[in-house]
């Protein structure tokens, strides 16, 4: 079961989190939905974003992201918008975590998870016993994916989060000691 770890209110910590996405100040601040940290197994903050123009000019500030992730629990900020590349798509989403060495990650299965969860919670998607929801992630690094995540509701509770995918090796090697 996912959990809702608390939403950001303070528009000073709004601000923060938009000048560590490297947006203005308007790109978050006019959503109808909140900023929320969001777990599946591990903690992350989720951040709307009216626009696909918003989401593609993200220019991350690595520091300030730590900082941010430090401040409110969560191992990286997933940002997204509901506006897709893809038709099939639910939401367009980037994913941060430099805290644990990654900068971008292409496909985040544990924050789509969260991603979902949060979708379902929060009426951004038609809600329905089962949910199926796809992620569209790794466009602006030039490695797009898709992941998949069926969200299991009962009396509008959430009982379940499952994340599925596809993928395609982009390297191999052998490391020796």
């Amino acid at each position: 079961k996912p959990e809702f770890l608390g939403p950001v209110d303070a528009i000073e910590d709004v601000y923060k989190i938009a000048g560590a996405l490297g947006l203005p100040k308007y790109a978050i601040t006019d959503m109808k939905w909140p900023i929320e940290v969001v777990s599946t197994g591990l903690p992350v903050l989720i951040v709307p974003l009216r626009t696909l123009t918003a989401v593609r000019s993200i220019q991350l500030n690595a520091p300030a992201i730590v900082d941010v992730c430090s401040q409110f629990g969560a191992n990286g900020v997933m940002a997204f918008t509901t506006v897709t590349v893809e038709p099939s798509a639910t939401v367009h989403a980037r994913m941060f975590a430099p805290s644990i060495g990654i900068l971008e990650d292409p496909a985040t299965g544990s924050a789509s998870g969260a991603l979902g969860a949060y979708l379902v919670q929060n009426g951004v998607v038609d809600v329905a016993p089962t949910t199926e929801i796809v992620v569209e992630q790794g466009y602006e690094i030039e490695r797009p994916s898709q992941i998949f995540v069926r969200v299991e509701s009962d009396d509008d509770i959430i009982q379940t989060v499952k994340v599925g995918g596809q993928c395609v090796m982009v390297v191999e090697g052998t490391l020796t000691f």
